[in-house]
């Protein structure tokens, strides 16, 4: 049977599968850490010398220094070229014999900035039957609710003319119409995602069939970017929450976050966000006492 090095099976596998298939530049990058991390461990041998008792030390090796769901990626990398070597002819250990430890989810009620980025990233990551169309409005929604912390029915009710000058308007729980922002790579997001358009619906946001999204369709898109990442139960109302314990963090006065978020009480506002009870306290004891 034929045979093949290790850098040059993950050579092999990024042409054939990551760039010909199409998938994103992060995906490609992941997988020259894994050939990276695979020689390191294994040297640059023949892949065939790869057994079972190899792949089970590479996981203890890995295990000692890297997250659960790092080794997990690690191994289902390495599975991948295996598998795709030996339908390519050459001689490789049997692949199921290569178990893949269950992904352990991030439960959380809020995300700091850099969770948000990896979420949005989870969203934008491109895959076979993810249309460049739900990418772009998929990422728009989420941006969107990041930048503005509106509620999930409200961005529902939005329209493709709401949003005027990096604002806009919406009519909340409260029943008063209150005044929302966007930044500008937002309002781009939403533009190149409009250009896509080729339906006559004045809403924002629609499904594949040209219909106004409900927010039991936008909670969908959450769900899916969760089922692909290490994070769990993110929902709406977590980048909502999100959103409102970052401005308290970069200092902004609550009574502000409070309007922004179409709260009539600062008791809401001061549930919703997730800084530590001292500095919280002191916060709110300086406006409400």
């Amino acid at each position: 049977m034929k045979n093949i090095k290790i850098s040059e099976a993950f050579d092999y596998y990024r042409e054939a599968e990551i760039i010909a298939g199409g998938l994103s530049p992060k995906t490609y990058d992941n997988y020259v850490m894994s050939e990276k991390w695979a020689i390191d461990f294994f040297g640059d041998i023949m892949i065939y010398k790869i057994t079972s008792e190899n792949v089970r030390a590479f996981y203890l090796y890995l295990s000692g220094w890297q997250r659960p769901n790092t080794v997990r990626g690690e191994l289902i990398s390495l599975r991948a070229v295996l598998n795709f070597c030996g339908k390519k002819g050459y001689q490789v250990m049997d692949t199921d014999e290569i178990k893949i430890p269950k992904r352990q989810k991030i439960p959380v009620d809020y995300l700091e900035p850099d969770e948000i980025e990896m979420f949005i990233d989870a969203v934008a990551e491109k895959r076979r039957g993810y249309s460049n169309y739900n990418r772009a409005r998929n990422v728009a929604i989420v941006k969107l609710f990041w930048v503005s912390g509106i509620r999930v029915s409200e961005l529902c009710a939005m329209n493709r003319d709401s949003i005027k000058n990096r604002c806009f308007v919406v009519v909340g729980k409260s029943k008063n119409p209150r005044v929302c922002f966007i930044t500008e790579e937002v309002e781009k997001l939403i533009r190149e995602y409009l250009d896509l358009r080729t339906d006559s619906n004045p809403a924002l946001f629609v499904t594949k069939t040209d219909k106004r999204m409900t927010p039991h369709e936008v909670r969908d898109v959450f769900r899916m970017a969760c089922s692909r990442s290490d994070f769990e139960r993110v929902r709406p109302h977590v980048i909502r929450r999100s959103f409102a314990t970052n401005l308290l963090n970069k200092g902004v006065d609550i009574r502000y976050i409070a309007e922004l978020l179409g709260h009539e009480s600062l008791e809401t506002t001061r549930a919703y966000t997730h800084v530590s009870n001292q500095k919280l306290q002191k916060i709110y004891d300086s406006i409400v006492v």
